[in-house]
């Protein structure tokens, strides 16, 4: 396959093109906020929110409403992802020393954005001492609520001023999350692709066979079959490397050793896989369709879009024997933590188990079909 002029475009370039892709479109930041407002204080307490709300790059809409029922029709149309209630009084008890609430119904029908939303308006008002009364909302229809319900910021004292500091990453840049993320996950594809469809290709070619009655073993043209996806995963991992870090800003902090050490023994353990699926296979549309099956499991458990702490205990069990949820932790690490060695070694040391496995596993499969 790497022989092939048009098979070594393939296997280099779309990733590429995948990290570009990726790295632009797959994000879970909210951004252009459309926000209701309903200003029923008119002071000047309730002036500054507006206003900070206004300076902030998250929100683009903070359109006025006279009531709340006018601002309804425009959330249960998804013209605006909540509405912000300012109710009187807001700026006088400010003024006074008093607690001061305000009210924030979201639209539960977006619970990413209403999420977010809430995370920003809660900041907005903690800075002016005024805790939100309640976080409400439903698909498809607008809830109530009730003061003091639990929201974030209803422990806040008036004129307190909250301050947040961000570890490894101090301006929430959701591409230094995903970078690292995606060079793991886009690794995963093509050491699994090269080795589910080789030995499936050359079945079909009829040059298989011609293979099994050469002077090597089984177990040999078996390890012979695992060594092409380290190559590419190496030269892939360099070029991930530049372009993460000279063209996107983000930064490496870890040891280049480590991080090569990690590449390969990932790759080592996603080309058993595939070696194993291929000598399940006989024809490359199933080898394709095998590796699918098996890639889809991989990136929903590994972390990447769902954190693994919210699965429930048994999917948090398999998480255990998914390479890629140990490489997204060794990335994260080394690319904006710069872990040490020692903190690094649980995952590698899993990793090289799941890799030692993984491989024995085909090649004892690849040494009985192929007898």
């Amino acid at each position: 396959m790497l022989r092939d002029p048009r098979a070594r475009g393939a296997l280099i370039l779309p990733p590429i093109i995948q990290l570009f892709i990726f790295s632009s479109a797959a994000t879970m930041e909210v951004k252009n906020i459309a926000l209701a407002i309903v200003d029923l204080d008119r002071g000047p307490y309730a002036a500054d929110v507006e206003q900070r709300l206004s300076g902030s790059r998250s929100f683009t809409r903070l359109p006025r409403y006279a009531n709340v029922a006018g601002a309804r029709v425009a959330l249960d149309r998804e013209q605006v992802v909540g509405i912000l209630v300012l109710p009187s009084g807001f700026s006088p008890d400010l003024a006074a020393g008093r607690p001061a609430s305000a009210q924030l119904l979201l639209d539960g029908r977006r619970s990413n954005a209403a999420q977010i939303t809430a995370q920003y308006v809660s900041s907005v008002l903690a800075d002016e001492g005024a805790p939100l009364s309640g976080l409400t909302g439903a698909s498809g229809a607008l809830g109530t609520a009730t003061p003091g319900a639990g929201a974030p910021g209803t422990t806040s004292k008036p004129n307190a001023e909250v301050v947040i500091d961000n570890w490894f990453n101090p301006n929430l840049d959701y591409q230094w999350f995903m970078l690292p993320n995606l060079v793991g996950t886009l690794s995963l594809g093509v050491a699994l692709m090269i080795t589910a469809l080789s030995v499936a290709r050359e079945r079909e070619l009829g040059t298989f066979d011609q293979t099994l009655v050469s002077p090597a073993t089984p177990v040999e043209i078996a390890l012979g079959k695992l060594l092409p996806p380290l190559l590419v995963a190496s030269v892939q991992a360099t070029l991930y490397l530049l372009i993460v870090t000279l063209l996107y800003g983000v930064p490496f902090r870890g040891n280049l050793l480590v991080f090569y050490t990690a590449v390969l023994t990932f790759a080592e353990a996603c080309a058993g896989v595939g070696l194993f699926i291929s000598s399940l296979v006989r024809t490359q549309q199933q080898a394709f369709l095998g590796a699918f099956a098996v890639l889809l499991p991989f990136a929903l458990l590994s972390g990447f879009a769902t954190p693994i702490e919210n699965m429930p205990w048994w999917l948090q069990f398999l998480t255990t024997i998914n390479p890629l949820a140990h490489m997204l932790r060794l990335m994260q690490g080394l690319f904006l933590k710069g872990a040490s060695v020692a903190s690094l070694a649980p995952d590698l040391l899993r990793l090289l188990e799941i890799a030692l496995c993984t491989t024995a596993a085909a090649v004892l499969l690849f040494r009985r079909k192929a007898a």
